[in-house]
């Protein structure tokens, strides 16, 4: 009996043991892998060793550690993909096999400086001019001892930014290293149109979305970068431009408030008899480049043009500018005693300076003591040719001139004017702009990218034209029409007028009461039509027995489609016609008709006046 009861007792106890064991294998299959991989040095996961593995609850969270690693490795992060490209979130629950990489360096001493480049209106920004202007106040601290970079400052809505270490932007740091982008009340601080984990987002510009007085700080792993080779235009002597971070991460505090809220910053431009035609064009060929309180041109001039430096004052308030032109202007009595020489027209006074010689001169000037250096060297200007570019290739396409060259480039007035046109319909709406590379050589996109022409360089844009926008310094067409499109190969002036194929320049609309209620519409039907030897444009106006008409005359240039012209009323009427006496107004300035019939109107180009003809059968 004893024996049957034991029995009994082992086979229960087998029989538990089998439920547990079953039980706990079914558990078992239900939880989720998580996988610790060691992603240093590769990004192919099957290379990758496997620091360990855990079961977790669908749902459930992990939490990071720090692995250690033998060879002086030190831990660097816990990353989402395999190519580190951005952090893992351990806030986020698990919800299927995942596997997490982890980082390991060794310590590589970073003897790089880092400057804050970019653009807006906070004090850095907008005086960094998108990185030409590289000083100590815009250069980063590093932490001795340490691959750590900061720099405090104020950050206004709409700056834009990144870290490089020199004007060309090499080593960009930008948005895709950013370890976070918003407070921790969910306020935006920054933003950017690229995705956070892009490759793309590397080399993106940070958009300040919250003003206010930060510090930034760049930590950077030197012994982990690595060139994106794949790069179009990558090159070895363009490699700089291509250097990424594997694990470099910004960070940043809001300290409070925007703390300087009111700056002025002066900029000079030069301006003379031929280089600007006396004119004040601020652009970035007559702009000296500000450094800090130096200033700097390198331009070439012919000999003895005159010219001198004006300047125009920016106020930033609050984010908001104000510019207005400047009441400095650098004239001959600061040119330094051994730039004398160099250029003429030195008085005590003060006057218009004169280069003595056609070759490239270096003009440096400083802001604190007012003093102007110049330097020359004798050489020929270089040969440029010229392309029209814009959104007026075949579909609205950009960089039309690159596959067509020839339809899009401007060729010399007359041999040795230097002055490039071309003649082009354009549609309104549409942007413009005009390239330059060396002569002969066959256009891209990229040799032409430093010689770019916009709205800036032009002069007398009148109602046809303006410039995109504040952000956009592309030429605007707002009245489609035929234009003769040039540019001054010296000053870089750019004229756009209507082109003109004899005395056909103009197009004039009848519009009165009792023939279309003072609105012509510019329809072809009362639109006057340019006679045969083009010296004047004439219209027929029939008048109804007992249907007096009272009317005047729009004169637009030809094509266009917008606007209320050049008004001609009473005061054109001529002396040749001989029906002029049925249109002369009792009073008023618009002509007048009660006699019915049917009459040709004639406008005389050359003296501008309007008659009036009996049309007899």
């Amino acid at each position: 009996m004893k024996k049957k009861i034991l029995a009994v007792v082992l086979f229960c106890i087998f029989a538990l043991s089998l439920f547990a064991l079953c039980a706990c294998n079914k558990n078992d299959d239900d939880k989720l892998t998580v996988t610790w991989y060691d992603a240093t040095g590769t990004t192919d996961v099957s290379k990758m060793p496997v620091l360990k593995t855990d079961k977790v609850e669908k749902g459930s969270k992990v939490s990071g550690y720090t692995p250690t690693k033998a060879g002086g490795y030190e831990f660097v992060d816990w990353f989402a993909v395999p190519s580190k490209g951005h952090r893992f979130d351990f806030s986020q629950p698990i919800n299927e096999d995942t596997a997490i990489y982890g980082g390991f360096t060794k310590y590589q001493e970073d003897t790089r400086d880092f400057y804050l480049v970019g653009s807006g209106t906070s004090e850095l920004l907008f005086g960094s001019n998108w990185g030409k202007v590289i000083t100590d106040s815009y250069k980063l601290a590093k932490t001795q001892g340490a691959n750590e970079y900061k720099i405090t400052t104020d950050l206004i809505e709409g700056d834009e930014f990144q870290f490089a270490i020199d004007s060309d932007w090499h080593n960009q740091r930008g948005f895709g290293y950013l370890a976070q982008t918003a407070l921790d009340d969910g306020t935006e601080v920054f933003s950017s149109n690229a995705s956070p984990y892009s490759d793309a987002a590397k080399t993106t510009n940070i958009k300040v979305e919250h003003s206010g007085n930060y510090t930034l700080t760049l930590k950077t792993y030197p012994g982990d970068d690595y060139y994106e080779t794949s790069a179009p235009n990558y090159t070895e002597e363009t490699k700089e431009t291509y250097n990424r971070g594997t694990y470099d991460t910004i960070t940043w505090v809001r300290n409070g408030d925007v703390q300087n809220s009111v700056i002025t910053i002066t900029d000079f431009y030069i301006k003379g008899e031929s280089i600007t035609a006396w004119g004040d064009l601020y652009n970035p060929s007559t702009q000296m480049a500000r450094n800090g309180s130096e200033y700097t041109l390198k331009v070439w001039l012919k000999q003895n043009d005159q010219f001198m430096f004006t300047s125009r004052v920016t106020k930033m308030e609050n984010g908001e500018s104000t510019v207005s032109v400047g009441s400095e202007y650098i004239k001959s009595n600061a040119l330094d005693a051994a730039s004398r020489a160099v250029v003429g027209g030195y008085t005590a006074a003060g006057g218009n300076m004169t280069a003595l010689k056609s070759g490239e001169y270096t003009f440096s000037y400083n802001g604190t003591s007012k003093v102007l250096s110049v330097t020359f060297e004798e050489k020929a200007a270089t040969a440029y040719d010229y392309y029209l570019d814009g959104d007026i290739g075949a579909n609205g396409a950009w960089n039309a001139f690159v596959t067509s060259p020839d339809d899009y480039k401007l060729t010399e007035t007359e041999s040795g004017s230097g002055v490039y046109k071309i003649t082009k319909q354009l549609e309104a709406n549409k942007q413009i702009q005009i390239r330059a590379c060396a002569a002969g050589e066959v256009p891209t996109t990229a040799n032409t990218a430093n010689n770019l022409y916009q709205f800036n360089y032009l002069t007398a844009a009148g109602d046809n034209f303006e410039a995109v926008d504040a952000n956009n310094n592309n030429i605007k067409v707002k009245a489609a029409g035929n234009y003769d499109i040039t540019i001054d190969s010296y000053s870089k002036i750019i004229t756009i007028v209507s082109h003109i194929e004899g005395n056909d320049v103009f197009d004039i609309y009848i519009k009165g009461a009792g023939i279309n209620n003072w609105e012509h519409g510019f329809n072809a039907q009362y639109r006057f039509v340019l006679s045969e030897d083009e010296t004047t444009y004439e219209f027929e106006l029939t008048v109804a027995e007992g249907t007096p008409v009272e009317f005047g005359f729009e004169r637009h240039s030809k094509g266009e489609t917008a606007g209320s012209g050049t008004w001609l009323g009473a005061g054109a009427m001529g002396t040749s016609g001989n029906a002029n006496a049925q249109f002369t107004p009792d009073s008023g300035s618009n002509f007048k008709c009660s006699t019915a019939g049917t009459y040709k109107i004639v406008y005389d180009i050359a003296t501008e006046k309007i008659d009036f003809y009996t049309v007899t059968d």
